[in-house]
């Protein structure tokens, strides 16, 4: 009797609650072609129903659901289901270029330990690492690699920030391409294969990424997150181009998760040094808390760059496995895309495509899908506390914005932040231009006929924050001039305006708010489309 042994995606790391867990892990189509009588899982016994990744010939094909009865899983139903998925072609495993794999990591010396292992264990040639340790509060990240993998880079970054590390990283490489994953994955042995393949299909492909399944799903968390987010469900290869929209993505190219996750990329290491690296005020470890990967793969498309997605890159992902943490997480993913949604809204290039796909955006953010990859139900198996981190998450994208800012300026103010040159101080006098612009509209609507409360309430508001918005849009001031400034210089405005009026016996006060009014929105328009240079 021929029997199949699967280990497990990732070592468990707790207690396994069998009404709600699933058994996570990887088959090769070419080990059920030799029809084998048994398939037993690893750990098998604690599971009542298991999801299996379909790999063929190094292509990924699909997931497949079976039952387990015994720690086993029923050999012909695992083989009718593979023989279900879609046939694909074998992988393509092009002549080996150098790559740079580059691990951030921050006081996770356990989990870090699990994913070097697996980084260690990768098949491929032409390979360094790089482990980019971020303001540290001691030693053992250190002393880890000194001590059990001395053939890997050490690299301190002791600014915080994800960002801050991913660029250290992106400096000490000293590959073309540069692979980034994170300190709570195991890699897939043939990792690094589906990513040089990536980047054999055309010299335009600035970044590759792959699928990120579930590696664990012990408990009723871990499922609900499991069924958020959709970096697993990238099984099908894809290249995506600013150039050729996508009939499928009414979004594109503002699709969070279609294009991947910062848990598995890859870039040029010369493309991304051209783009200015990644934002600085992005990312975990800073108040957005997330968002780099968003801004990074947006930057590329508008670069000009293609972004590929092959599934066969494949890195398995330790979800949160408690409602604390996983609330965290949550606040992190909202505030973070909140974050990047404010450098899209302040981009002269981004703005227009953003505003007309915002309804959908919108409708999809409130109604985020549930759906895991097999289809399977766990809707009905969480908590009233596991569902309530949608709300949570929902309600954090509003403090992205505030959080952005507030990050750039303690940035500056300490000389650390970087990143495109666009987000320098022009992105602070685009910033300006909105409420110049507001300004601007109450001013015009003064002029409508309406009560005189309303009226004078939309002069005031045009006074204290029009004229003086627009005079920072265009002028650089510290930031802490601005409380004062605007409605200062408004005011002014207004008393000097009225002073010429008078002397000059031009007394028609509706022709020069219109003028005024008109003048500072076309100002402020042509400052937000301004890229000046910094």
């Amino acid at each position: 009797m021929t029997t199949l042994t699967l280990p497990l995606a990732m070592p468990l790391h707790g207690a396994v609650d069998r009404d709600v867990a699933t058994w996570v892990g990887l088959v090769e189509a070419s080990d059920l072609a030799g029809a084998p009588e048994r398939i037993v899982l690893e750990s098998g016994d604690l599971f009542d129903r298991a999801r299996l990744l379909v790999r063929d010939h190094g292509s990924v094909r699909g997931y497949i659901a079976v039952p387990v009865v015994g720690g086993e899983a029923d050999a012909a139903a695992v083989a009718t289901a593979a023989e279900g998925l879609p046939a694909i072609p074998p992988a393509a495993r092009p002549a080996p270029v150098p790559i740079t794999v580059v691990v951030c990591t921050r006081d996770r010396g356990a989990l870090l330990r699990e994913s070097l292992d697996a980084i260690r264990a990768i098949d491929y040639p032409l390979l360094e690492v790089v482990v980019v340790d971020n303001a540290p509060s001691d030693e053992e990240t250190h002393d880890l690699l000194a001590d059990e993998f001395p053939g890997f880079r050490y690299v301190r970054e002791d600014k915080a920030g994800l960002s801050h590390a991913r660029n250290a990283g992106l400096n000490a490489a000293t590959s073309s391409i540069v692979a980034y994953t994170d300190d709570d994955v195991i890699v897939d042995p043939q990792w690094l294969w589906a990513i040089a393949a990536g980047f054999a299909r055309a010299d335009d492909v600035g970044c590759v990424t792959g699928v990120v399944p579930s590696g664990e799903l012990r408990n009723a968390v871990q499922a609900w997150f499991d069924a958020r987010v959709s970096w697993s469900k990238l099984t099908a290869a894809r290249t995506f181009r600013l150039s050729d929209p996508p009939d499928d993505l009414p979004m594109f190219p503002f699709c969070v998760g279609e294009f991947g996750t910062g848990a598995n990329f890859a870039v040029r290491r010369d493309h991304m040094l051209a783009l200015g690296g990644f934002d600085t005020a992005l990312g975990a470890g800073t108040r957005t808390k997330g968002g780099e990967d968003l801004d990074m793969f947006l930057r590329m498309l508008y670069d000009g760059q293609a972004i590929v997605v092959n599934p066969a890159a494949v890195v398995w992902h330790r979800h949160r496995d408690d409602l604390a943490a996983l609330e965290a997480q949550a606040v992190g993913y909202g505030r973070g895309f909140g974050a990047w949604a404010a450098t899209v809204a302040l981009d002269p290039r981004t703005v227009g495509a953003a505003i007309a796909r915002s309804p959908r955006a919108f409708a999809r953010l409130v109604n985020k899908p549930m759906a895991s990859v097999d289809e399977s139900t766990v809707a009905s198996t969480l908590s009233k506390e596991s569902r309530g981190i949608g709300r949570v998450e929902l309600a954090s994208v509003i403090g992205g914005p505030a959080a952005y800012f507030a990050e750039r300026r303690a940035q500056r103010a300490a000389g650390t932040f970087s990143g495109p040159s666009s987000r320098g101080i022009a992105l602070d006098r685009r910033l300006w231009s909105v409420p110049a612009a507001l300004g601007g509209l109450f001013g015009l609507l003064a002029l409508l006929p309406a009560a005189a409360g309303v009226s004078f309430a939309f002069l005031a508001i045009f006074i204290l924050i029009g004229p003086g918005s627009l005079v920072r849009a265009w002028v650089p001031l510290p930031p802490h001039f601005a409380p004062i400034v605007v409605p200062a210089l408004g005011l002014s405005a207004v008393i000097l305006l009225t002073t010429a009026i008078v002397n000059l016996q031009w007394w028609t006060p509706a022709l020069w708010l219109l003028a005024a009014a008109a003048a500072t929105c076309i100002g402020a328009v042509a400052s937000f489309a301004t890229r000046r240079a910094v």
